[in-house]
């Protein structure tokens, strides 16, 4: 009796253990989800374009700027109010980007005499012209004023046509200004070859054809 007993024991023992044994051969396998980062390495990055952009300096900026006959006849003369009609902006060395000013007196605008001219650069005088009016210094203004070169040597030199009053009437004190390329001089003994000249052109040509007088 005890042995049939154990031998049924010993059976359920063993189909138990087999009947285990299946469900864990049949159970569904589980595969693992990839993460965000396995995902990501296999993508292929996207390019992105960029534009590099070089930034303009403060310097350069203000080189862009070019002086206007407006910002000439705005210019702070001091005491004297400044002649519009005959303040230009100069394009040429030495002075590139800056004002020839002319002021006068307002208390004789008509004419605008005590009249000077200078150049003005960021506001301020830069230049102040020698002998002006060749050494005249009261009653004198200015009649027309040209930038030319009259030598050949590349430089623009200022010519200003003046006039100077007197009892009987007016007369000429013209003046050329030679460009030297860190100035302007002038030679008020040579100037005094042009007093019968009346216009710019006149004085232009007169100093052409007698360069020796003014050169």
């Amino acid at each position: 009796m005890k042995k049939e007993i154990c031998a049924i024991l010993l059976s359920v023992a063993f189909f138990g253990s087999c009947s285990f044994d299946r469900k864990g051969d049949n159970a569904p396998a589980t595969i693992a989800p990839k993460s965000a980062k396995a995902e990501g390495e296999v993508s292929a990055a996207k390019p992105v374009a960029t534009v590099q952009t070089t930034p303009t300096s403060a310097k350069d900026a203000f080189d862009e700027i070019k002086v206007t006959k407006k910002d000439c006849a705005s210019v702070d003369a001091g005491d004297n109010a400044v002649l519009a009609r005959h303040s230009f902006p100069l394009d040429f060395p030495p002075f590139v980007n800056s004002c020839f000013v002319t002021a006068y007196n307002p208390e004789y605008d008509d004419p605008p005499m005590e009249t000077e001219f200078a150049i003005y650069k960021n506001g301020a005088k830069v230049f102040d012209f020698p002998d002006r009016f060749n050494g005249v210094e009261f009653g004198c203004w200015v009649d027309a004023v040209a930038f030319e070169d009259l030598n050949g040597d590349n430089l623009n030199d200022v010519v200003v046509a003046g006039k100077c009053s007197a009892k009987s009437a007016s007369y000429n004190e013209n003046m050329v200004y030679v460009n030297t390329g860190t100035g302007f001089t002038t030679n008020p003994d040579a100037n005094g070859k042009l007093s019968e000249l009346k216009r710019i052109k006149e004085i232009t040509d007169f100093v052409r054809s007698n360069q020796q007088i003014f050169f």
